[in-house]
């Protein structure tokens, strides 16, 4: 995986298991320090994944 922002090639990916049982996964360039999350190949921001922790959960 690249980063969509610098290019680089030293990503981090972690999945992550939300309480509905979807999976996404999160990812974090070592360069510039973007962070981005996966769902389905969908790319969300922060606000849409706490978003879907909170409806999970409710």
């Amino acid at each position: 995986m690249d980063c969509p922002q610098c290019g680089a090639a030293d990503v981090i990916e972690i999945k992550h298991r939300l309480p509905d049982d979807s999976e996404v996964q999160f990812f974090s360039c070592h360069r510039c320090e973007e962070k981005w999350w996966d769902r389905s190949g969908d790319q969300l921001n922060l606000k849409e994944i706490l978003e879907l922790v909170r409806k999970a959960r409710a």
